[in-house]
Formats: structure tokens, C-alpha cells, sequence
């Protein structure tokens, strides 16, 4: 059974987390899930004592058939608790940081697997599908603009009309205007120049905007009366994005096309991005784009590259070793965007090691 204080602290930091740290819902969702298991994991015993029980934590979902990722995030926020208990609840300083930092496990690995995204193939494919009614013009520039901008489903479905500039392939992700931004984050996001994508997004512009206000939504809400555009909707309900969600997978069933979540779509325009980035300036203009806080997460989480990607870059340098042997600064190039791309330089880094920090001597 769980102790009933340890219930009250647990929704007492949720309520700090959101009031004082500001951050998301999809992160306060998160956060709440994590800490259940800690919930269960301490049951009776009281998080004062929370150093002395034993299972510790760790252990505990270690027993549960829990991937490595979820295992470490479950941790981490752990880890935030019991120092938000430390720093802010009285008659809890026994907590020491020494133990909180225990609150980890060994390396643990995923199985290699290639991250889901939407290829450019796909997207292609996706704008020349069929689409009729209101709704399947809707759900298709919204597929299409998903994939051009890279912005989360959140963001998009706020978007006034007012925030977005087709013509100049802009788009304004500003709260002030009602854009829901990640962690209320401003900035401004740049379209692909993609024609044959731009051409879809520019016809339901064209379709939409002269019948609505600046501040009526891109991503316009239908009349459920007869399907029509809502010419008067400036409010949207805080569950739009399931709504999105729905269109997409019934409008892609409907065209015999592989469904992906709206996410999927924003995987797919940082990999066109960093596909196609030919320098470190490329790279950041990438990572800015999508309003990563840090090259660093963009390389964490999007630059491995796929099987047939890797061997492709494989080749290509094969290749160019046969054919080039006295070209070897344009051969050291190419090692050396590589290694970047297959994360070779296990500091962390971004940015490329030297040829002699690969060499790394005789034994390398």
C-alpha cells in the first residue's frame, strides 16, 4: 500500500515542477509516470527513510521488462525528487546527494534499431495522395507542412493564420500568439524548399486564409454540422493534437499509405536536413531550425545514421581511395565527416576529431 505523505510529496513536486519550473504537460505526464514506480517501489515506507530500503530503486526496475531508455529517465527523475525533497521539504536534509547520485544503474544498451522517420520518398508520395473532401485537404497539407517546418504537433495545431508565411517559407512559433510552443520557447522556423511540398501547403493557405481572420488556425477546425470550415473559431480545446492524429492515420489508411505519428514527420525533416548538411554551419542551421536548445541534442538524437546510410558513406569512401590516392585531403574529409556521422568520437562531441586523434597509434 502506498504511504499516504509519500502520495502528497509526489503530487506537492509535480505541482512545483509545472508552477515554479514551467515546463510542459507532455513532460509533467512523464515526470508523473516515473515517479509512480518510485511510488510503488518505496510502498509503506516513508521517502525519509527512503536510503535505507532495500530493493533499491534500481533493482526494483530492473525486475521489470523496462527498455534501458525508460529505465534511465525513470531514474533521473527520481533522482530531481528526492533532491527537490532535500532542498525544499522540511525534515528531509538526511537525504544526502551521495546517496541520490546512487540512484543509477550500470551501462545498459538498447538493441540497435534505425530511429522511425518520414522519408523524403514518403513525404513525396504522401503530397501526390489523393484528397477530396475539406477533411483529406486538411490532413494532407498538415502531413506535408509537418514534414517542411519540423514542428511538434502542439505547435502546429495552435498556429494562427497571422504566423505563417508561405510565400517566404517562415513560419513564427511565438506564444504570444497562441503558439504552443515546447516549454513556451519563441522562435522562428524555416520551411524546406521542397516545390513539389511547397505547392501543397501553398494551395490550403490559399484555400483557407481569405475566408478567415488572421487569428483563425492554419490548421482550420470543420463544422460538425456539414464539414465546412469553421470561419469563427479562434479557440482551440487542449486535446487538438489527438484530433490531428486521428485524420492522419484514418486519411493514410483511406490512401493505402503507411501511417507514422505527427513526430515521425519532424524526424523526417531533421534527417533531410542533416542528410543533405555538407558542414558544421549546415549542421547548426539544422539543429536551430527544429529549436533544439543545443547542436548537442540534435546529434544525440538524430544523427545516426541508418544501415544502407552508413554503407552508402562506406562505399562512396571505398570508392574514392581507389580512385583518388593522391587526393587524401579530400579523402580526410570525408573520414572525418563520417566519423562524426557514426559517432565515433565517444567525448560527446559534435564536432570532428583530427586524423591524428583516429590514427591514435599503432593500436588503433
Amino acid at each position: 500500500m502506498i504511504n499516504k505523505n509519500n502520495w502528497k510529496l509526489y503530487k506537492n513536486f509535480l505541482d512545483y515542477r509545472q508552477r515554479v519550473d514551467q515546463i510542459c504537460k507532455g513532460s509533467i505526464k512523464a515526470e508523473m509516470a516515473h515517479l509512480r514506480h518510485v511510488l510503488d517501489w518505496a510502498d509503506e515506507s516513508p521517502f525519509r527513510h527512503a536510503d535505507k530500503i532495500r530493493q533499491t530503486l534500481p533493482e526494483f526496475l530492473l525486475l521489470g521488462n523496462y527498455s534501458p531508455t525508460y529505465i534511465k529517465k525513470n531514474l533521473a527523475t527520481a533522482r530531481l525528487f528526492f533532491t527537490w525533497l532535500a532542498d525544499n521539504q522540511p525534515g528531509y536534509r538526511n537525504i544526502k546527494q551521495g546517496w541520490v547520485r546512487t540512484i543509477k544503474v550500470k551501462r545498459l544498451s538498447d538493441i540497435p534499431r534505425e530511429r522511425e522517420s518520414v522519408t523524403y520518398e514518403e513525404i513525396i508520395a504522401i503530397a501526390g495522395a489523393p484528397a477530396i473532401s475539406i477533411m483529406e485537404r486538411r490532413i494532407r497539407a498538415a502531413a506535408v507542412f509537418l514534414y517542411l517546418s519540423g514542428m511538434r504537433i502542439s505547435a502546429f495545431v495552435s498556429l494562427p493564420l497571422k504566423a505563417v508565411d508561405i510565400g517566404n517559407r517562415k513560419v513564427f512559433q511565438y506564444p504570444s500568439m497562441g503558439v504552443r510552443t515546447k516549454n513556451g520557447k519563441y522562435g522562428i522556423t524555416y520551411l524546406w524548399d521542397i516545390p513539389e511540398l511547397l505547392k501543397v501547403v501553398q494551395e490550403w493557405d490559399n484555400e483557407v486564409r481569405p475566408q478567415l481572420s488572421p487569428e483563425g488556425f492554419w490548421f482550420t477546425p470543420l463544422l460538425p454540422e456539414n464539414g465546412d470550415l469553421d470561419r469563427n473559431c479562434i479557440t482551440i480545446g487542449e486535446h487538438r493534437e489527438n484530433l490531428a492524429r486521428r485524420n492522419l492515420k484514418e486519411w493514410l489508411e483511406r490512401v493505402g499509405l503507411p501511417y507514422h505519428s505527427p513526430h515521425k514527420f519532424r524526424h523526417g525533416h531533421i534527417h533531410y536536413g542533416l542528410q543533405n548538411a555538407k558542414d558544421i554551419a549546415d549542421f547548426k542551421a539544422v539543429s536551430q531550425n527544429a529549436m533544439h536548445s543545443s547542436m548537442e541534442i540534435t546529434d544525440q538524437f538524430y544523427s545516426n545514421q541508418s544501415d544502407s546510410e552508413i554503407k552508402n558513406r562506406i562505399d562512396d569512401i571505398s570508392k574514392s581511395l581507389s580512385n583518388n590516392k593522391n587526393g587524401r585531403d579530400s579523402i580526410e574529409s570525408k573520414i572525418i565527416e563520417l566519423a562524426r556521422l557514426i559517432n565515433i568520437n565517444h567525448s560527446g562531441s559534435i564536432y570532428p576529431i583530427t586524423i591524428e586523434e583516429m590514427k591514435g597509434g599503432e593500436d588503433a
